[in-house]
């Protein structure tokens, strides 16, 4: 199977790449620091999801009633599914839609993170854009979809609270989108070393 040739890793992004003096570091912080100043940023975009949710007249937050609290239960339940496709959908944006040995899908249980990583140089924007997918494939897409009535109304719930989470979860993209649009200049290559990032 083509999704057999990325990588499966357990532990710390891995650290395949050696720097030499062409390449510099972008200023950022360690991973427990970065969680930590991405959570404001995922609360608020989880809210502003849920509110616009709310507009649409789909409570994404709050769910009265016996069958709404066991689809609540149900997606609750479901979240694994949810970090497999927002880790996917990074990968997917990688040279060859991941389907390569460059692509690594890991877990790191001691710092509660999982990430998709690409072991070779990406062009800052397509390093932006794996920051970014996710976001825009399952938070707003369903959410612009279902302002134009595109999404069959028993789906709408499963929808919005899937769209809700994926905001919060989104807070560390956000954040690492923000960092390289901020210190990498255009047409640059960008690469990470480990959890480092570095670009020239």
């Amino acid at each position: 199977m083509e999704l057999l040739r990325m990588r499966f890793h357990l532990g710390p992004i891995p650290d395949e790449f050696v720097p030499d003096s062409s390449w510099r570091p972008i200023r950022e912080p360690g991973p427990v620091l970065l969680q930590f100043l991405a959570l404001p940023i995922g609360l608020g975009g989880a809210w502003g999801v849920a509110f616009c949710w709310q507009r649409l007249g789909v409570p994404a937050l709050h769910l009265p009633g016996s069958q709404e609290i066991l689809l609540a239960i149900a997606v609750f339940l479901s979240l694994p599914v949810l970090i497999v496709v927002h880790e996917l959908l990074h990968a997917v944006v990688h040279p060859g839609f991941g389907r390569s040995p460059a692509t690594v899908l890991g877990a790191w249980p001691r710092r509660l993170l999982f990430y998709a990583h690409y072991s070779g140089p990406l062009t800052r924007e397509r390093f932006l854009l794996v920051f970014a997918t996710p976001f825009l494939g399952i938070t707003a897409l369903p959410l612009a979809f279902a302002s134009v009535g595109g999404i069959p109304p028993y789906w709408t719930l499963a929808a919005a609270w899937f769209s809700t989470w994926n905001a919060l979860f989104a807070c560390g993209d956000c954040f690492g989108f923000a960092l390289i649009l901020c210190q990498v200049p255009r047409g640059a290559s960008v690469q990470n070393q480990g959890w480092r990032t570095y670009w020239k």
